[in-house]
């Protein structure tokens, strides 16, 4: 894990390249795509890969509803697969109201995917869940107000 940390850092230091690729001693890869906020950086290793940055995960391919109009925002996306499984998580901002957002998710959501939601002052969460903890594949969704409007935070993961 040091290493991949160590590999990670080194392709930061390289950032604005538009495509750059290191090898070190050690077996692992990471490569660079792309130039500042549309930058990812992918880290190969014998037990796996990771990827992370904003256009990291495509939401379309996570089989969750994509809340209309959101985009990446700057906390980005990334991804990983492991002899275990593969995952993936990626973060969206909309400008519109909390209280939007998570009956839009209600509405298309299966109904007994609703966990929590919760409003304590201006803050607002709520989560839907497919899946128990038990099962292959396990998706979700958690909406959280701010004062800009309201992240979603779309997961999934498979295990092998």
């Amino acid at each position: 894990m040091r290493k991949i940390f160590c590999a990670i850092l080194l392709m930061m230091a390289i950032a604005g390249c538009t495509s750059h690729k290191v090898v070190s001693s050690n077996g692992t890869t990471v490569t660079t795509n792309g130039t500042g906020d549309n930058q990812t950086v992918t880290v190969q290793a014998s037990g796996g890969s990771f990827t992370a940055g904003k256009n990291a995960v495509d939401p379309a391919k996570l089989g969750l509803p994509v809340y209309p109009g959101a985009t990446t925002d700057e906390g980005g996306a990334m991804s990983g697969t492991s002899a275990q499984g593969s995952g993936a998580v990626i973060s969206l901002k909309t400008s519109d109201a909390f209280d939007k957002v998570y009956a839009w998710y209600k509405a298309h959501m299966p109904a007994n995917a609703q966990t929590m939601q919760s409003t304590a002052g201006s803050a607002s969460v709520g989560s839907f869940v497919e899946g128990k903890s038990s099962d292959k594949e396990q998706k979700s969704v958690t909406i959280t107000s701010s004062t800009d409007g309201t992240t979603i935070t779309l997961v999934s993961a498979t295990k092998n």
